[in-house]
């Protein structure tokens, strides 16, 4: 090995690419030692060999040090497999921000720097602050940056975390223009429940229902008092959120709303087909049904109950 490294200051290019080859091969973490020199290598091949015997071998902080006068994006990266605290503050204070991004992840369990994260001035630091700190005024602060990962990230730590976001908070989310951060702040609502769930579901914004539903359908598995609410003011959610549901509970709730003259038709009889396939409806209320003055409504309801004696003859 010692002989291939000394081959490396050769001044035959093809004995020196030579050496590089069996070093290579012979995958010796020793061998790092040789290619510091070839670091500011006049060859950009050369060059390029360094940096990848760096990223192949190197193990510890002094291994970095080398890196530190004109590849500190490489130290960076090396940051993700090597604990170098020291040398990752200081490239936190580089010009190059894929440098300081990998600085900052370094350095992301270290709460007193999540400040620091979320006041600079590439997004993808503010992230590190975003996803990693637990303090629900700075979370708050970047539920509404600029940056639309920045916003995800920040909503999404709230919600792992259980942080209780203030009303403002969550008031200037709900307000803001950008549907995409709308949405993610509508899903912390459902939570919360009362005044702000029902701003929420009064936003007619497509993305932001479909958050709210999805919501829904994950972390509330039986109605309770913000189905119901949401029955009364946006019942097209809990049409989506009935759909796999059919205990006591849930059924009772549908009859309630397919017999509710004063909602649409549309979601009327999409709550009747959402029994197709069962054979414990209730024929009674479904024979009351069948002679709505909606045709949409009518017609479902007739299917249905065409499908129920079809299902009861096979059963029988």
């Amino acid at each position: 090995m010692e002989s291939e490294i000394a081959r490396l200051s050769n001044k035959d290019v093809r004995v020196r690419r030579r050496a590089v080859r069996n070093l290579f091969d012979d995958d010796n973490p020793r061998a790092l030692k040789g290619f510091i020199p070839l670091l500011d290598d006049s060859d950009a091949w050369f060059r390029n060999k360094s940096l990848d015997a760096h990223r192949k071998w190197a193990n510890n902080a002094d291994d970095l040090l080398p890196l530190l006068k004109n590849h500190k994006r490489v130290a960076g990266e090396l940051l993700e497999r090597i604990e170098a605290p020291d040398i990752s503050h200081q490239l936190l204070e580089d010009d190059d921000h894929i440098t300081r991004s990998f600085a900052a992840k370094s350095l992301a369990n270290i709460d007193s720097l999540h400040g620091t994260f979320a006041l600079d001035a590439h997004h993808s630091i503010r992230i590190v602050a975003a996803e990693n700190s637990t303090d629900t005024e700075l979370i708050s602060s970047l539920i509404t940056d600029v940056h639309s990962l920045v916003r995800k990230s920040a909503i999404s730590t709230a919600s792992r975390e259980g942080l209780e976001l203030s009303q403002t908070t969550l008031d200037k989310g709900l307000g803001s223009s950008d549907p995409a951060l709308r949405s993610l702040v509508a899903s912390l609502t459902v939570k919360i429940g009362g005044d702000m769930l029902e701003k929420a579901c009064r936003d007619s914004n497509p993305k932001v229902r479909k958050s709210i539903a999805d919501t829904l359908r994950s972390e509330v598995l039986e109605v309770d008092s913000r189905i119901n609410s949401i029955s009364e003011y946006c019942p097209e959610i809990i049409v989506r959120w009935l759909r796999l549901r059919h205990d006591k509970k849930a059924s009772s709730l549908r009859w309630s709303m397919i017999e509710n003259r004063t909602l649409n038709s549309r979601s009327r009889s999409k709550l009747i087909e959402q029994m197709d396939g069962r054979t414990d409806v209730d024929l009674v209320r479904l024979s009351d049904v069948a002679k709505d003055d909606s045709p949409l409504v009518r017609i479902a309801a007739m299917n249905l109950s065409a499908s129920v004696s079809e299902l009861s003859g096979e059963e029988t």
